[in-house]
């Protein structure tokens, strides 16, 4: 019941009836008398433009929508009290439910919601091409020592700029770039693939530049 349904009314003394209702709604809006018509509030600049756009019934239903979900909210949050952690113990079957049944159930939520996250990354991970995220650590490394390269750029023009820039120090990381870029073609990865990513974490990078 919102406030918009609120109707009011006045009683008076006359003399010989005692107290008597008087309704002043009929002499400042007689059209709500009887109709059950709501009395329509002082709408903002915001509210008017919406009711342009929107017919009456969809600006009805989403009222509607909001303030369930405004109500679920309090209800499920703002009031979620001891008691009522206690009653969903007792409907997850719980006798008697006490402090350490419900640390025990959360305790139980946490790591189902790890290992839904691990499941997840794991996933995420299988879908992304292993090549192109290998490179991309490499793009890292060089852009902390000040080489900044375009995510476009392959691993053969990567090696030619860092030989450029870095010098004899860094043939290591050249050469390892072009057999990234070999490998990418090879017929048979599998073994080359497990040593270059070894091999990622030991190399000579430039170390990063001073900001």
């Amino acid at each position: 019941v919102r406030q918009s349904d609120a109707h009011a009314w006045a009683e008076v003394w006359l003399a010989g009836r005692g107290w008597v209702r008087v309704d002043p709604t009929g002499a400042v809006s007689p059209g709500r008398t009887g109709a059950f018509e709501r009395l329509r509030a002082p709408q903002g600049a915001l509210a008017a433009a919406m009711g342009t756009v929107l017919s009456p019934g969809l600006a009805q239903n989403l009222r509607a929508m909001w303030e369930a979900v405004n109500n679920s909210w309090n209800q499920w949050v703002l009031n979620y009290t001891q008691s009522r952690q206690l009653d969903l113990l007792k409907a997850l079957g719980f006798e008697a439910p006490n402090w350490q049944d419900l640390t025990m159930v959360l305790g139980f939520l946490i790591i189902f919601a790890a290992l839904g996250g691990m499941a997840w990354s794991l996933w995420e991970r299988s879908q992304h091409d292993p090549w192109l995220r290998l490179l991309a650590r490499a793009r890292q490394r060089l852009a902390r020592a000040g080489l900044v390269l375009p995510p476009t750029t392959p691993p053969r023009a990567m090696a030619e700029q860092v030989q450029a820039q870095f010098g004899a120090p860094a043939a290591a990381v050249a050469d390892w770039l072009l057999r990234l870029e070999r490998l990418r073609y090879a017929p048979q990865p599998d073994t080359e693939w497990s040593h270059l990513r070894r091999q990622f974490n030991t190399l000579p990078w430039p170390p990063a530049s001073k900001p």
